[in-house]
């Protein structure tokens, strides 16, 4: 025999007892205590591949500046120069970008960001990386390539574009691939390639694993006129890749400067203030970054070196400004209120002297720094 309860019966049974059960289970649920955000001082710093110099740099940044609390520094692996600035311009994550100067004139030229000179501006001039063309041993010079199968990097990428630019200045035709490295290493070693094209800080782990034994070596780039206004030379040496370069012989090229650029935030946004507080203790803390175990790359930044065609990030500039000033109080004794009225006819005579010269006001102000310190006894002195 079935036993059959009416639909109410059941209704009752079953929410009867699974609500006596849920109220044994379950137990009072504190209520969620809000979480302290870090947002506001979050601070995304894209750079290039997992080989690149620049990656490297970015986390010495963190590592340095990311105290948990006011700033928190995120390293973001890029895609390369040219499209970390699109990065830049367009994703919320990425406050700052580590970039090639030359790919920066490139977007200038070709208007490939309209009005990108006021949605971007820069911090400071970092390092320099250097043009590596690795070819097969048979080709002596970089002459040699014309006509042949060369790798210039992932297409648009800085590597790409300062490769585009070697050869065009050179007036060197050849057949050029957009690879990635780690397939042009793979191809160049079977035969199936001539050369490739890297660009990164020296020395590069791209270059981990590559021997003379792979039947390559490094081309020498000449530093054409044409290539002088956006690159400097450079040179490649066994102790930057010992098995790669012979003891005491050397490879000439060239290099090209990176920038640490940032979106041009409005004065009253949160992120402006954000990326002032991280200007500040970047500059700051910069000192720190030559020593230990940071990258050695940070000895050949000077930080107060200009961008041309670039307008710096105006805390940067205030903080260099305020900071040069310091520098010349702590070695030249302070005026009294009393000398103020020679300290002034003292600055017009050295304009006056200066007609003609560079008008830029940091190098006006040093030259000044320079020219008061050797007036000696005619300085003005305390009362």
């Amino acid at each position: 025999m079935v036993l059959r309860l009416p639909a109410l019966s059941l209704f009752i049974l079953f929410f009867g007892i699974g609500g006596t059960l849920a109220q044994t289970a379950a137990k009072p649920v504190a209520p969620a205590q809000p979480v302290k955000s870090t947002a506001v001082g979050t601070v995304g710093v894209i750079a290039g591949d997992v080989d690149s110099t620049g990656l490297r740099i970015a986390s010495d940044l963190s590592r340095l500046l990311d105290n948990g609390n006011e700033l928190r520094v995120i390293p973001i692996v890029g895609k390369g120069s040219a499209q970390n600035i699109n990065d830049l311009l367009t994703l919320k994550v990425v406050d700052i970008a580590i970039v090639q100067s030359d790919v920066m004139a490139r977007f200038l030229k070709t208007n490939r960001q309209p009005g990108i000179q006021s949605r971007m501006q820069y911090v400071a001039k970092l390092y320099s990386e250097e043009l590596h063309i690795l070819s097969r041993m048979q080709f002596l010079c970089l002459q040699d390539l014309a006509g042949r199968r060369v790798s210039f990097g992932p297409r648009d990428s800085g590597a790409a574009i300062t490769a585009e630019a070697v050869f065009e200045a050179s007036n060197i035709p050849i057949d050029p691939l957009y690879l990635d490295h780690e397939e042009a290493v793979e191809r160049l070693k079977k035969g199936e390639l001539d050369a490739l094209v890297y660009v990164g800080g020296k020395p590069s782990s791209a270059f981990d694993g590559i021997t003379h034994k792979d039947k390559v070596h490094f081309l020498d780039v000449e530093y054409l006129p044409a290539l002088q206004a956006s690159y400097l030379p450079a040179i490649i040496t066994s102790e930057d890749y010992s098995n790669l370069v012979a003891p005491n012989e050397s490879v000439a090229t060239i290099g090209v400067s990176s920038v640490m650029a940032l979106h041009n935030w409005p004065p009253q946004s949160e992120r402006f203030k954000v990326m002032t507080r991280f200007v500040e203790k970047f500059f700051g803390d910069f000192d720190k970054l030559k020593a230990g175990s940071f990258s050695p790359k940070w000895r050949e930044v000077n930080i107060r070196a200009p961008v041309k065609g670039w307008q710096r990030f105006q805390p940067a500039e205030r903080w260099l400004t305020i900071n040069a000033q310091a520098k010349v109080q702590a070695k030249v004794q302070p005026v009294a209120p009393q000398a103020a009225q020679q300290l002034k006819t003292m600055l017009q005579r050295f304009v006056e002297s200066q007609q003609g010269a560079s008008t830029d006001q940091e190098e006006l102000f040093n030259q000044f720094v320079r020219w008061y310190q050797q007036q000696g006894a005619q300085a003005p002195q305390q009362q």
